[in-house]
């Protein structure tokens, strides 16, 4: 079974184990509610019963009337057996169809009871009066109660199916996106380290040959001094793998707290324009707030990138609103690679030939997205890159 479809099972049996808590303890309480408004109805009319034929000779013929109107009100479908609790054995033969001995006792206590016999609901009720002592059963099914609680019992049932459902497919549709991203950025964080750990292996194995082969045997301080050159020049290049690697690791927030400020951003494009970059714009009014330190970085990069991959052709630097393209007339890059570019190392196969460790790019996008400015690539092997960098 797929991790994914694992995740989605055990995280929708625990939501479906909580969802069938709650429908189970909606459905208790509310039957349970019904059932007591149902019961106390039942008693309701086991009262207003016993005093309809016991109470007409101690009460006015105006207070009797309204007795006789309630009786009238109340629970017009229901069974009504009135015994003689003086004729002891016969109602007790008669109350044990309906309730227990220990029921029987508390009734006599004249505490009313509750009845549930079979398909009934009852109330029994034991009056004393001044013509004897009595006790009153009041017996009802409960048609209408019970239909109610299988109809939401069914519902309730068809509820939860239809929940299960949805919440398993789409647990399962995140569970499988999230596992996808785990899975993409696992293997781009081990890609990143096998690149950096290869890219500064390079200069660290130039500088020890370096150093091995200057021991070997005493040479001239011409030859000592191409030698550190040489070890110079591979240092400075691990000096510059690290400091772009640090900052490839800070947050954005980092990014846009330090040093921001507002630039004219035409004005500030000027500086990249030489012989072999032109620059045109149509607007020198457009200003951003960035860090113009980190800016420099960002679209030097990739003017660079479009001198170093174009020759000796040409480089067009346009800025058209809040719009800036870098068009070369380079190698290009393969349609099926535009997506990998932005990852960190990471080089286009046709550039293998041209200095470089795959970080100028990425640092680039960094920087810029962080700015949330939009960068869009579109190439053609072997007639060159337009790079299209949309400021907000």
């Amino acid at each position: 079974m797929k991790t994914g479809t694992k995740i989605a099972l055990f995280y929708s049996g625990i939501t479906l184990g909580v969802i069938a808590v709650v429908i189970f303890l909606f459905y208790w309480v509310a039957t349970g509610y019904m059932n007591n408004l149902y019961y106390s109805y039942l008693a309701e009319k086991a009262w207003v019963t016993a005093q309809k034929y016991w109470e007409k000779d101690e009460v006015s013929d105006e207070d009797y009337a309204r007795i006789q109107q309630h009786y009238d009100e109340t629970m017009p479908v229901a069974t009504e057996i009135l015994l003689n609790a003086d004729s002891v054995q016969t109602t007790r033969d008669s109350l044990r169809l309906y309730l227990t001995e220990t029921e029987i006792k508390q009734l006599y206590t004249g505490k009313p009871l509750r009845i549930n016999h079979n398909d009934l609901f009852g109330a029994a009720l034991y009056y004393p009066d001044n013509e004897g002592n009595f006790i009153v059963l009041v017996l009802s099914a409960n048609k209408y109660g019970v239909e109610i609680q299988q109809r939401m019992a069914w519902m309730l049932l068809g509820l939860f199916l239809i929940s299960g459902i949805l919440i398993y497919f789409v647990g399962r549709l995140y569970a499988t996106r999230m596992i996808d991203r785990i899975d993409a950025a696992y293997q781009s964080e081990k890609s990143f380290i096998s690149n950096a750990s290869h890219e500064l292996n390079n200069p660290l194995t130039a500088i020890r040959g370096e150093c091995e082969i200057s021991l070997m045997k005493e040479r001239s301080p011409s030859e000592y001094q191409a030698a550190l050159k040489r070890i110079e020049t591979e240092a400075n290049r691990i000096t510059q793998l690290m400091k772009n690697l640090l900052f490839l690791s800070r947050g954005d927030n980092e990014i846009l707290s330090s040093a921001v400020e507002e630039i004219s951003l035409a004005d500030f494009l000027m500086q990249f324009a030489d012989g072999r970059v032109s620059f045109q714009t149509d607007h020198f009014a457009y200003t951003i707030q960035a860090n113009p330190y980190l800016l420099k970085i960002a679209i030097g990069n990739l003017i660079n990138n479009a001198c170093k991959y174009s020759g000796d052709k040409p480089v067009e630097m346009r800025l058209r609103g809040g719009i800036l393209t870098i068009e070369d007339q380079g190698i290009g890059i393969p349609a099926e690679e535009l997506l990998r570019i932005h990852q960190p190392f990471y080089r286009a196969s046709n550039a293998r030939g041209f200095s470089g460790n795959g970080i100028g790019l990425s640092l680039a996008m960094r920087i810029l997205h962080s700015y949330k400015a939009e960068v869009q690539f579109v190439s053609e092997p072997g007639k060159g890159t337009r790079v299209s960098i949309i400021f907000p």
